[in-house]
Order: structure tokens, then sequence, then C-alpha cells
């Protein structure tokens, strides 16, 4: 297994800040790079470094420290926040508007920036988000070679739904899943969001093997897609969890193509008890249910059920 942080995906993040924010961040940046999960900007507020169970700060110095009483914190200005949001935006805001009123916006080296502001609405549906406060980067990992136990567990040509917290490891699970199986079965994968492949602008950032990906697509119009051209046996796709994916199961199901998926779950008691999860385990889609464990490793296995045998 090689385990590492995208140097790419954190020099795409850094290089879209102001330079106040920047340059204390690379001066630090050999001491929190290989453990941060997320970048986290808030107006006049702290710059926030998250571990998987610890959080962090900087000082405008470039100093880590888990106090947050510290003296000479980096806070973030609101003029910076509009600036990182231009930038993110490649200076067009209007390019982005879909993205940034479904709350998040992908950039190079699959990184999903995350954000939060006020809504603007128009007929009951969010036409834009103003005033944003807060800008989460997710940190991108590529794990190749993490998936090669659990392929050895299960049967995939019989479904699986990848469960865990967030920042259990679920996408850079279900990206080496993705990425071995496709030279084994037809596959195809549903990118909705670019953080399986890191595709910008055309470009796969992580290779894929033979997977075909379908980036940028809504599930349900890729699912369908990939079925009519390109004859998958297995169909690839990260966070389930609404209706449409429960219909998307149902439909992939008479097809007969099997779902490696994965969703917030917790544990067995957490998918059985939110309705849409528990209707997504009810279609019969997944044979095994795997759960991740919430500290180690990321990707680390805590758990797997087969339907037939799982228990509350």
């Amino acid at each position: 297994m090689v385990k590492r942080l995208d140097k790419k995906s954190l020099d795409c993040i850094l290089e879209r800040l102001p330079d106040r924010l920047r340059i204390p961040l690379e001066r630090a940046r050999s001491a929190y790079e290989d453990k941060i999960t997320e970048i986290v900007l808030r107006v006049d507020a702290p710059v926030c470094l998250y571990e998987r169970k610890r959080l962090y700060f900087i000082t405008d110095s470039g100093y880590l420290t888990d106090s947050a009483y510290a003296d000479h914190l980096l806070i973030t200005s609101s003029k910076e926040m509009e600036q990182t949001v231009l930038r993110l935006c490649d200076y067009s805001i209007y390019a982005f508007q879909n993205e940034i009123n479904s709350g998040f916006i992908t950039i190079e080296g699959g990184v999903r920036v995350g954000l939060c502001g006020k809504a603007v609405m128009t007929q009951g549906d969010i036409t834009n988000i103003r005033d944003i406060s807060t800008l989460s980067f997710r940190v991108a990992r590529d794990v190749s070679g993490c998936a090669t136990s659990l392929i050895g567990k299960l049967d995939p040509l019989k479904g699986a739904l990848i469960c865990g917290i967030p920042g259990s490891g679920k996408t850079t699970l279900i990206r080496d899943l993705a990425r071995q199986l496709s030279y084994r079965y037809r596959v195809s994968a549903l990118d909705e969001r670019g953080e399986l492949s890191a595709s910008y602008r055309g470009k796969a950032g992580y290779p894929l093997g033979l997977c075909d990906v379908y980036s940028g697509y809504p599930k349900g119009i890729a699912a369908n897609c990939a079925i009519r051209s390109m004859a998958p046996e297995i169909i690839v796709c990260d966070e389930m969890g609404d209706q449409t994916d429960v219909d998307l199961l149902l439909y992939s199901m008479r097809c007969g193509v099997a779902f490696i998926a994965t969703s917030h779950a917790s544990s067995m008691q957490d998918l059985r008890r939110r309705e849409i999860t528990s209707k997504m385990i009810n279609t019969g889609a997944f044979r095994y249910i795997v759960f991740l464990s919430s500290g180690g490793d990321v990707g680390k296995i805590d758990k797997i059920y087969e339907m037939c045998d799982a228990r509350d």
C-alpha cells in the first residue's frame, strides 16, 4: 500500500489563497501536511486545520498550535474571503453558479471546497449564495492499494455499500477499489463531484485504471448513460443518500448491474434508523455493508456485514 498526500492537492489549495493566508501555511506545511483532512477559513475567525480527531490553528508567523488562545492567530478577513472565492471561480462566479448553489466548488487535485453563506431563494429554489462566511477545503489523498484486502473479502458483483463517518476514508477507499476492479470487470465511475478522478477541465488528476468516468453528471443521468452505452458490470459512485438514489439502485438491479457506493453512517443501527438508507439496503442491491474505522489509517476496515447474516 502506498499512502501519500498528493502534494498537488495541497498546492492547489494554497495557491488559491491570498498571500497573507498562504505564506504562514506554506511555512508550517511540513508540520501538518501528512495528517490534516481539512483547512477551513471563516470570516473574522482563526484559520482551522482539522486532523481526524484534533484541531490545529496557525499563527500569522507560521507556527502551528492546538491552542485557540495562542497569540497572533491567523484570522481571515471578509475581503480575503471574497478574494478566495473569486480565485476558486477563476474570477467568473457565473461559470460556477450551479456548484455554488449546491454548496461546494471542485478545483484541481480532487479538492472539494464546501461553502456556507446566505441563500438567495427564488420560488423555493436556491439561485445564489451570497456573503460567503466559511470555506472548507477537503484535502484529497490517494492511497494506492488500500482496497486490496477488501477485494479479497467480497464478491464485487454482489454489490457493496462502504460506510463511515466523515474523514474515515470512504472516497479514498472507493477510488482504489474502482481502479483495481477495472482491470477485471467493466466498471463505470459516477464522479458527480469530481473527487474520485480529480477531474478538472477534462483532465483526471488521479488514475482510475480502465474505468469509464462520468464526471460532473448527476448520478441518475450518468448511470442511465453508462448502462445504455458502456455495458458496465459494476457501477461505482460516492455519497448516496436520497430517494433518487434508491430509485437508481432499483433500476441498476433490473439491468443486472452491481453497485458499489458510499454513505455516511457510523453503524448498522445508524443505517437502519434513517429512512432513506434503510430503503437503500432493503433494495437488496448491497450484499455487503462495510464499515470503516473511525481511528487509525484512512480507509481501515472495521466490520463487514453480509446482509443474510447482518444483525443490529
